[in-house]
């Protein structure tokens, strides 16, 4: 094997030139092998970018221009090694973070990673803890040995600072090579190493083509993907001793979250520049995009008891699907994808109703109640799936590392940990994908030996349902889409939007209901005045106006029948009104008696709240499915991490001695009442403060985050009323920091452009919901032929849940005369239903 080295021409710069600043980074080829990077940013605006795969290869260079724009560095990059580029390279490195030099999500230039540079003397001040993975760098180490590339940083030369790449080449050749990183060519040493019981032992001989009159020998330890030099007799390697030199897998893999900036630093000539407090080290490797089945199986079913808690009557069998965790690898290893089916009441047809629910990180448990006593099953069998990584299918996605903050570098840390943790126990992110999701629904067909099934997709899971028609329509009998996520929509950057709609919507449907009109005149307008407000400086009830934003919004789930009312109460600072329709607002007091114990709280008055606040952490508050204080909690009887947090926080504070004694009490509690208590006990319900799911942060960064940048999101903004703009964009903003820290592959464009079908398709919405807007619906309406399309007046999101409610009886008549309009009397029925003030006398 040759030593790959970049030549010294790459690194001499014009004459003349110093430097407003060198930045390194590490990131891998499209080989997959790691690259050392290194970034020159020169005072006369020049730039030179320099990526050496240090061990095989040869090292690669561009040339070009820089200039500071906006909050960070443009690049423009117009040769090569092999000269003038026929296209040049326009790339943007964010630097509103200070530390380090950010590419933005989904820029493609050079490789199409995401690429992070750091300040040399950043890095030279911690040179002992530099942004690094030692789980990829001890994997790296234990699949092929200590052979490998490492690099340090230490004082020294005329630059004051020394880049090293220590390189143990694997057949037993060794080079250090010294950098000052101020143009001038690398000091090279060679010699030759071997393996002294896992600790390599390395014995240089020559420096610069001049031998040594004694070799130097120095001996290291390894530990967790580190090398760190012990003592040695020579002169000459002296410097090196208790250096840690970092295995280069572990620098291109690390996923950590760092100091936030401080300052930013003024270069000479060139602008601003970034000072020396980090943000984000550079993302792990990609995984492969494919997503041709490669791997051969048979899909299995195997039936199982099932847990107490959805055993809801005897007719409800569970079981597990046996899959691949990813179809696109030969190696993949199975999962198993939990599956429940309540047998039809009557007699059954042969065709199946498959259930494909919930937006990611939701219970799919709760879909058992939604069809339970559902019309639909008085001749057919329900079947519902919960998706890979979600509920009780294994393994779990989910990220009980997740930090609910208002601190945001606690929150990155929190899912940089779990990413790390479900890699570390082998979890292949590029098998949860919607993709594998809709071949689960057609391998569960094929183990249940079934023809043909009728298909319900609700929120994603209508994504999921599209493809499983596009994948396999012979399969297909009826598509059924509820709260539908179209495939072509961008959820993240376009629900801002969606939620405001709806809410508009709300207002349009008062002005033409003659009553609510009177009574509720200029909703909007007041509406925004309220937040505009209570933003600026709190009214007499101390709301601030992003909380009474963030209550809005939470009504209009539930169809916002309340909203005007509400908006009201509020613009007119009557509290005591506002408190009886949103009892979770900040402020209202508990409207329960809590005073069975010694020292606890009286009835009706408010409790003081804590200095520090917590955070509900299952459930979005406000959830439709949540029927009690139980549907916030995983399992309160075995409760763990934040959620035991919680539940010692409200016994001590409500003085009960035991947890039974807090469940019992909990228990005899409307579950409005519920979010008000925690409110009065200074514990922040906030939709925006969820935790998140791993499943959702798959279908983030590889369905949305590529599609768009935080200057799309800002032209979002624009269009948006600026009271509540920052509110409503505030997920997608927090999504652009946390998918550099969630790699996984983009889904692919071309896969999301589907043909029209001709299967009978009925799609549901709410003209009131504000998660999927009706106009998603209208979206979906355009991928069938003939569709039949019920918009629902003065409904929010999920019609389905209410078991017999009209939205139900639609699907049951659709789905036993599909190619027939289902028209009900339930549905020609519905109106808004506006909560009015009460007449006088």
């Amino acid at each position: 094997m040759s030593i790959a080295l970049a030549p010294v021409a790459i690194h001499a710069q014009p004459s003349g030139v110093s430097f407003a600043n060198v930045y390194k980074g590490w990131t891998t080829g499209s080989d997959g092998a790691p690259l050392d990077s290194t970034l020159y940013l020169n005072l006369d605006g020049s730039v030179l970018l320099i990526d050496d795969p240090l061990v095989g290869g040869s090292a690669s260079a561009y040339t070009g221009q820089w200039t500071t724009a906006g909050n960070g560095v443009a690049l423009t990059l117009t040769a090569d090694l092999k000269g003038t580029l026929a296209q040049p390279i326009a790339i943007f490195l964010d630097a509103s973070a200070g530390q380090p030099l950010v590419m933005q999500p989904g820029e493609s230039a050079l490789d199409g990673r995401s690429r992070r540079y750091y300040s040399i003397n950043y890095l030279l001040e911690n040179r002992a803890s530099l942004p690094f993975n030692s789980d990829f760098a001890s994997a790296a180490i234990a699949n092929s040995g200590l052979a490998g590339a490492y690099k340090a940083f230490i004082p020294g030369g005329a630059s004051g600072r020394l880049d090293l790449s220590l390189v143990l080449f694997p057949d037993f050749r060794a080079l250090l090579k010294r950098d000052t990183l101020d143009g001038s060519p690398a000091s090279l040493t060679y010699g030759a190493w071997q393996d002294i019981n896992g600790q390599p032992l390395v014995l240089l001989t020559e420096r610069d083509g001049v031998a040594f009159q004694t070799p130097a020998e120095i001996v290291f330890s390894a530990e967790n993907g580190v090398l760190r030099g012990q003592n040695t007799g020579s002169s000459s390697v002296n410097d090196l001793v208790g250096v840690p030199f970092f295995r280069l897998e572990g620098l291109t893999n690390a996923v950590i979250v760092l100091t936030p900036p401080t300052d930013m630093t003024q270069s000479q000539e060139g602008g601003t520049l970034p000072g020396e407090a980090p943000l984000l080290a550079a993302p792990p490797t990609s995984v492969p995009l494919s997503t041709e089945i490669l791997v051969e199986y048979e899909p299995l079913f195997e039936e199982v008891p099932c847990p107490d808690d959805l055993q809801i009557d005897e007719a409800v069998v569970c079981g597990f699907l046996h899959v691949p965790e990813n179809r696109s690898r030969a190696d993949s290893r199975s999962i198993r994808i939990f599956v429940m089916k309540l047998l039809a009441q009557g007699e059954e047809a042969p065709d199946p109703l498959v259930v494909i629910g919930a937006a990611p990180g939701d219970d799919p448990g709760a879909l058992l109640a939604w069809f339970n006593e559902a019309p639909v099953r008085r001749t057919r069998s329900i079947v519902i799936l919960h998706p890979r990584g979600e509920g009780r299918s294994e393994p779990s996605l989910a990220c009980p590392e997740s930090i609910v903050s208002g601190d945001v570098q606690l929150k990155l840390q929190s899912l940089a940990d779990c990413y790390n943790r479900l890699l570390q126990e082998g979890v292949d992110l590029a098998g949860y994908t919607l993709d594998q999701r809709a071949f689960d629904v057609i391998d569960l067909a094929q183990a249940l030996k079934l023809e043909q099934i009728n298909l319900l997709g609700n929120d994603l899971g209508a994504a999921v349902a599209r493809l499983v028609l596009e994948r396999q329509p012979a399969l297909v009998r009826t598509i059924v889409l509820e709260s539908p996520l179209p495939l072509s929509v961008n959820r993240t950057l376009e629900s801002p939007f969606g939620a405001y709609d709806a809410l508009r919507r709300v207002f349009a449907d008062c002005r033409r209901t003659p009553a609510c009109d009177t009574a509720y005149p200029n909703l909007e307008e007041r509406f925004l005045e309220v937040v505009a407000r209570d933003n600026q400086s709190p009214g007499s009830v101390g709301l601030r106006g992003d909380v009474v934003a963030r209550a809005v919004f939470t009504k209009l789930q539930q169809g916002g029948a309340e909203i005007p009312a509400l908006i009201d109460a509020l613009h007119r600072e009557d509290m005591e009104a506002a408190c009886r329709l949103a009892p979770m607002l900040e402020g209202c007091p508990p409207p329960v008696a809590v005073n069975e114990t010694e020292g606890a709280i009286e009835a009706g008055q408010p409790i003081t709240p804590s200095e520090h606040l917590l955070f509900l952490p299952a459930m979005q508050a406000g959830s439709p499915a949540a029927q009690s204080w139980r549907d916030f909690f995983t399992d309160p009887g075995a409760s763990e991490g934040a959620e035991a947090e919680l539940l010692n926080w409200i016994q001590e504070r409500l003085g009960f001695q035991t947890r039974e004694e807090l469940f019992a009490f909990l228990d005899d509690l409307q579950v409005q009442n519920f979010l008000a208590l925690l409110n009065a006990l200074g514990v922040l319900i906030s939709s925006s403060d969820a935790e998140r799911h791993g499943a959702e942060l798959n279908f983030l960064c590889a369905e949305d985050i590529p599609r768009f940048s935080l200057d799309d999101l800002e032209r979002v903004r624009r269009r948006l009323p600026a009271e509540v703009a920052t509110l409503l964009t505030a997920s997608a903003e927090e999504a652009l920091l946390i998918c550099p820290l969630w790699l996984t592959p983009p889904a692919a464009v071309g896969d999301r452009i589907v043909p029209i079908r001709d299967v009978p398709a009925l799609i549901m919405a709410g003209a009131h919901d504000p998660v999927t807007p009706a106009r998603w619906a209208q979206r979906s309406a355009s991928d069938f032929s003939q569709p039949f399309v019920r918009i629902f007046p003065g409904q929010g999101h999920n019609l389905l849940q209410e078991p017999k409610g009209c939205a139900q009886q639609m699907l049951a008549a659709f789905i036993e005369r599909p190619t027939q309009a289902p028209i009900l009397q339930c549905f020609l029925r519905l109106r808004p239903n506006f909560l009015l003030p009460e007449s006088p006398g």
